[in-house]
């Protein structure tokens, strides 16, 4: 099976900087992954051609929202994916808020990329579980997916994200299979698991599993260097 790779460019690239990595990629060989670029809003049209998807979303199809995109419009360029509850994101949106966009992204056929996972604090006071099922249960509350959908759950640990290690393989298992049985108990049949975190060209062969369905990159996808070992190495 294919591994999803999910491009996360955040705010690193200007459109002109944006085309310049289109033209780098565009040498990459990228035929056993799903690759799926989440470029800012101003460089969709940098992309065109592969998989997009949007790096948030609002809930609302519609009205008085400033400086809001919606999942709707955003469906209407052809976006297939949405990132939601980004760590980076969760400071400003609820646990509700993240409930009403992955609905809305449902609503609208594009796959929502829901992002978990527990701070450092968190970690240290041993609270990991609780964190999960708490964010997981709330992202999915009320949520029944028709016979065409599928969500994508990331699994990025705030205390990593950022930094130059990530977690250990046997530690990522354990945490899907953790959240795989949280999925079963509330009726969700069909997900991928990815995992994200300072995921580098020097870490990602010790991570890789068939347990693990992909991966979410942060500053490693905007590297044509890095983003070419990551694939190597996938492969």
């Amino acid at each position: 099976m294919k591994k999803i790779l999910v491009c996360n460019q955040k705010m690193f690239l200007t459109y002109d900087e944006a085309k310049d990595l289109r033209k780098k990629i565009d040498e990459i060989n990228f035929s056993n992954t799903n690759l799926i670029i989440c470029p800012s809003y101003l460089n969709f049209d940098a992309f065109n051609g592969y998989e997009l998807g949007s790096q948030n979303c609002f809930y609302e199809d519609k009205g008085p929202f400033t400086g809001e995109v919606s999942a709707y419009d955003l469906s209407l360029r052809g976006i297939k994916y949405s990132l939601i509850g980004h760590f980076e994101r969760r400071g400003y949106d609820t646990d509700e808020v993240i409930n009403l966009k992955v609905k809305a992204a449902l609503r609208n056929s594009i796959t929502p990329i829901i992002c978990i996972g527990e701070t450092k604090l968190d970690r240290e006071l041993r609270r990991t579980s609780k964190i999960i099922k708490t964010q997981l249960f709330k992202a999915l509350s009320n949520i029944k997916l028709e016979d065409n959908q599928e969500i994508i759950i990331a699994y990025e640990p705030a205390w990593v994200i950022g930094g130059k290690d990530t977690m250990k393989l046997n530690e990522i298992e354990d945490a899907f299979g953790y959240i795989t049985k949280l999925l079963e108990e509330i009726g969700i049949t069909s997900y991928k698991l990815i995992y994200g975190g300072s995921v580098t060209s020097k870490n990602i062969s010790s991570i890789i599993s068939d347990r693990i369905d992909g991966y979410l990159l942060g500053s490693s996808s905007v590297d044509e260097d890095e983003l070419n070992e990551i694939v190597k190495c996938i492969k």
